[in-house]
């Protein structure tokens, strides 16, 4: 999907990736797998083990890129709590394992050497789709579901970047319709719902609940066309940290592939003795 609705939906790349992702823009209320995920369930494909993996092909087709490490085992109990009753925000989960986990947003890039990263890599990503930019090809993600590392989670009908400027009804309609669009093209009920450009207040957060969402989840770092967007001086992960990335192809990364972007960020984990989990069994 392109030209004017492309660029009206998403406006900026900058600014999709890089608005606040600790703080809201507007204030808060206080407080080879054999089946795909399904809703809040854990799929088969979606283990911890990465013992399927075939190391020379990885390094022949990603630059010398190496299997993620296997993940550790999940916490019996989730460290991030989620309610309907009262849905939390969070960019982050408490733990100390070297772990990270990746989610990317919208839809516009459809790269299908992407999928067959997926497979090649076996590591569970998270992604949150707006209707406008997957409706012409909703099959895409129905083939990325279908490798058993992904979950989907809700990220709008429309993807309007500045949530709080719209009504009560109108953020409950971009929440509600979505859920039951996404449930419909891939009989998933997602229950993590990622805002457009991080932008949310109070009303989004009672849509959340109204629409039987639990959270919202925001995110530590940003990845660029070559690199990442960090929030501190430090330049590094720590433990625990969501990364965002986006559906990009050579019109957005100045003639890059979704698949060079996703090498890049899985060589910045990889360098900082990171490995990569599955969001949804810790939230």
């Amino acid at each position: 999907m392109g030209g004017a609705v492309g660029v009206a939906v998403l406006g900026s790349f900058a600014t999709a990736c890089g608005s606040g992702a600790d703080q809201p823009a507007s204030a808060p209320a206080s407080g080879a797998p054999t089946s795909p995920m399904r809703g809040t369930s854990p799929s088969p494909g979606a283990t911890t083990t990465t013992s399927g993996v075939d190391a020379e092909l990885i390094s022949r087709r990603y630059g010398g890129l190496k299997p993620f490490a296997p993940a550790p085992a999940p916490p019996a109990v989730k460290p991030v709590r989620l309610s309907v009753s009262g849905p939390k925000v969070f960019s982050h989960v408490p733990m100390t394992d070297k772990v990270v986990f990746v989610t990317i947003d919208d839809g516009i890039e459809k790269d299908p050497m992407f999928i067959q990263m997926v497979k090649d890599f076996q590591i569970p990503i998270t992604i949150s789709l707006a209707d406008v930019l997957i409706r012409d090809d909703y099959a895409y993600f129905e083939k990325l579901y279908q490798t058993g590392y992904i979950s989907i989670q809700n990220h709008t009908v429309t993807h309007p970047l500045d949530m709080p400027r719209l009504s009560a009804s109108r953020q409950l309609d971009e929440i509600s319709g979505q859920q039951q669009k996404l449930h419909k093209e891939y009989g998933t009920t997602p229950y993590i719902f990622r805002p457009p450009g991080g932008s949310y207040d109070a009303t989004t957060i009672h849509s959340v609940s109204e629409a039987g969402l639990k959270g919202l989840m925001l995110w530590k770092e940003a990845m660029q066309i070559s690199d990442m967007e960090y929030q501190t001086s430090a330049h590094r992960l720590n433990p625990g940290d969501i990364i965002l990335c986006h559906f990009r192809g050579p019109a957005q990364l100045h003639g890059e592939t979704m698949v060079q972007m996703m090498t890049r960020l899985y060589k910045h984990i990889q360098a900082q003795g990171f490995t990569v989990a599955d969001v949804t069994m810790y939230v």
